[in-house]
């Protein structure tokens, strides 16, 4: 059973690496035009305790070559010094918002109301742009389908073990969502900087304020309406990721909870013809995705109750001689040749290689290099069982309905 599924799920990913590959090579018009001084952009950064960096972020949005913007900050009920900070700087206006909803949609909401930009630009307290990021991302606006602008995340606070083990994947992700806007099936604004048209999101009813991931359940929404959402490389936003396991595991979580919810909330879309390759392609590919990884997380979970039964029945038999070393040895060269289960090894192979190549793909298309380093190795062995973890929480929080918590 479980050789079938590996094999399964190596061709699948066999086939899609090709597809995607494919989709990497082949050659799309960019955006015409530059971009307009005229549009204004409304600058939203909706804060919760964030004195130590929202001042760095506000003097990056200050910096900006383009200068025709207004910047709103939302203090969402900080307890810090978050809003005398905020006051220090001119030209910014301040809005003090009850906090109502589960996330950070209800302070957005807030900004959204007093907006005056043509469009609406969404960044994180914790993050800085750099300089040229909104003149890059202004011209696909030309295109009057574009609902979306989003920009690479590159990660500030390099400086843990963490925070490492996370660049790999911010890489990764940047390089699939290049794939996917190049496929016109990107479905996903982060907070760290995202631009949107402000009337559209208006016109939509703002943002769910009911919603562990906000920026998901925008992103869907807007391909559920026909929108497109792409994605500029050179316009960068540096922002920081949780440093603890406790912060990392807090945030997979309600992503991964996020992730279920909102992909059942627009299942309509789910091999709909009208949504095109959105709905015949990348939504059976995120269902596809949930079913492989819940049966995977069950394999996994399966496997380890079953190897720790037979550890407790040879510790009921042999007791506390089960610690002798002379009970076990380690194989042979030919030993260990012999007992390599073939029918595993080539998709096992296969998959590795793929590996190889995608994670030198990603890096080398946002300009980055990457080493053999204890982090990467970390990041294919260990960290895919504690993403299975993660992801085995997100189902069971779902599966009781748990209370949806920031």
């Amino acid at each position: 059973m479980i050789s079938f599924f590996i094999w399964a799920v190596s061709f699948l990913s066999l086939f899609l690496a090709i597809f995607w590959i494919i989709v990497l090579y082949t050659k799309i018009a960019s955006a015409p035009g530059k971009a307009e001084a005229s549009k204004k952009i409304t600058i939203l950064v909706p804060a919760l305790n964030e004195e130590q960096t929202i001042a760095r972020t506000i003097t990056s949005l200050q910096a900006s070559l383009y200068k025709n913007i207004e910047i709103i900050v939302i203090n969402d009920g900080s307890t810090d010094k978050t809003a005398e900070i905020v006051k220090k700087f001119r030209g910014v206006k301040l809005i003090n918002n009850v906090h109502r909803g589960i996330g950070k949609s209800s302070a957005l909401n807030a900004g959204l109301k007093r907006a005056t930009g043509e469009l609406l630009a969404v960044v994180d307290a914790d993050t800085e742009i750099s300089k040229d990021a909104l003149n890059k991302i202004l011209p696909s606006f030309n295109n009057p389908k574009v609902g979306a602008v989003i920009s690479t995340i590159k990660i500030k606070n390099l400086d843990n073990f963490y925070s490492r083990l996370q660049r790999i994947e911010y890489i990764l992700a940047t390089f699939s969502r290049v794939l996917m806007s190049k496929l016109d099936t990107l479905h996903v604004t982060p907070g760290a900087l995202s631009v949107y048209r402000t009337s559209l999101i208006s016109k939509l009813g703002g943002f769910d304020e009911n919603n562990i991931t906000e920026d998901l359940e925008i992103a869907l929404r807007l391909k559920y309406y026909g929108y497109a959402i792409k994605i500029e490389q050179n316009s960068i936003a540096y922002t920081n990721v949780p440093s603890d396991f406790k912060s990392l595991w807090n945030q997979r979580v309600r992503w991964f909870r996020g992730f279920i919810y909102n992909t059942g909330k627009y299942r309509k879309m789910f091999l709909s013809k009208e949504h095109g390759i959105m709905g015949r392609f990348q939504i059976p590919i995120n269902f596809f995705t949930l079913a492989a990884i819940l049966f995977s997380v069950s394999l996994l979970a399966y496997g380890a109750i079953r190897e720790g039964y037979f550890i407790l029945l040879k510790f009921l038999v042999l007791r506390w001689e089960i610690l002798d070393i002379s009970y076990y040895h380690l194989p042979s060269f030919r030993e260990a040749v012999l007992n390599v289960n073939i029918g595993l090894f080539f998709p096992v192979a296969i998959t590795f290689l793929l590996s190889l190549f995608i994670l030198h793909k990603a890096h080398k298309s946002i300009n980055e290099r990457w080493s053999i380093s204890p982090s990467l190795f970390i990041y294919f062995t260990i960290y895919p069982i504690l993403r299975s973890l993660h992801w085995l929480t997100a189902f069971y929080k779902e599966s009781l309905r748990s209370k949806r918590r920031w």
